[in-house]
């Protein structure tokens, strides 16, 4: 070394130190990259674990879609076929009803076929019943229909009781008929003279005990008497063979009448 120049060796000394610092350096830097790229790809297998499992619930999900639409057309389908149900039920009751009506009008014809009417509308009305169940759940406002239709089932059962005793529809001269009559100013003689038999006060109008059998016609006027005192007029609306359906001409009539009121036919 004697021969050599000392600035070289010493800048020879300083260069290895530089490098050995520079390596130094360098391999901490590398380990540091290497850190962080351990926690990145951490980090990224955490994230593709999330997307997988996001990816797995957006398929549950899609799956819960597609059934619940399944069942919504299901449900659907259901509510359709009850709604045609209820049309159909519907239709059954009002052609029954109708023809439950009509049987009651024909009880009042003649004690020749009242048995085999009875017959008829007791078996019209279990059917009625038969109807009503089903309709109980899909149907509830007919419910107040009903009781009005029962409570005229009994007024005619009633009647039927006071057919078998009075003469309906009849030509006669009462004893009270023209007593009556006198007493509230009409003619006296041979009168077509009648009672009341119903009072539907909700549809205003009175079943009288005269019908077609007795020459009565649509649009006919009788006078009603109350306790011998005549309280108004009714004008005969429907005509059957043995009684008639009459609307009352005063509208506050229908407080005044009662069953058993009788009724004698105006003048023309």
């Amino acid at each position: 070394m004697a021969g050599k120049n000392p600035g070289v060796v010493i800048l020879i000394i300083i260069l290895l130190v530089v490098a050995v610092g520079l390596g130094g350096g360098g391999y901490y830097l590398l380990q540091e990259e290497k850190a962080k790229f351990e926690e990145l790809k951490i980090q990224y297998d955490e994230m593709e674990r999330k997307y997988k499992a996001a990816s797995e619930e957006v398929e549950d999900k899609k799956s819960k879609i597609l059934s619940l639409e399944s069942r919504l057309s299901e449900a659907n389908s259901q509510v359709s076929t009850l709604t045609s149900s209820l049309d159909k039920e519907k239709s059954t009751r009002a052609q029954i009803q109708g023809e439950l009506e009509q049987m009651k009008a024909d009880l009042v014809k003649a004690q020749s076929v009242k048995s085999d009417l009875e017959k008829k509308l007791v078996a019209s009305e279990n059917t009625v019943k038969e109807v009503d169940a089903r309709l109980k759940e899909m149907e509830k406002q007919l419910q107040e229909a009903d009781k009005k239709k029962a409570a005229l089932e009994r007024k005619v059962k009633v009647l039927e009781e006071k057919v078998q005793s009075v003469e309906l529809g009849k030509i006669v001269v009462s004893p009270e008929g023209p007593k009556a009559a006198a007493a509230a100013g009409a003619p006296a003689g041979k009168l077509l003279e009648g009672r009341v038999l119903i009072v539907n006060k909700d549809f205003k109008f009175a079943v009288l005990n005269l019908g077609a059998k007795d020459g009565i016609e649509v649009g006919s006027i009788f006078a009603v008497f109350h306790n011998n005192k005549n309280i108004g007029e009714v004008k005969v609306e429907r005509v059957h063979e043995s009684m008639a359906a009459a609307g009352f001409v005063q509208p506050d009539l229908k407080d005044k009448v009662a069953e058993g009121d009788v009724v004698v036919q105006s003048a023309k």
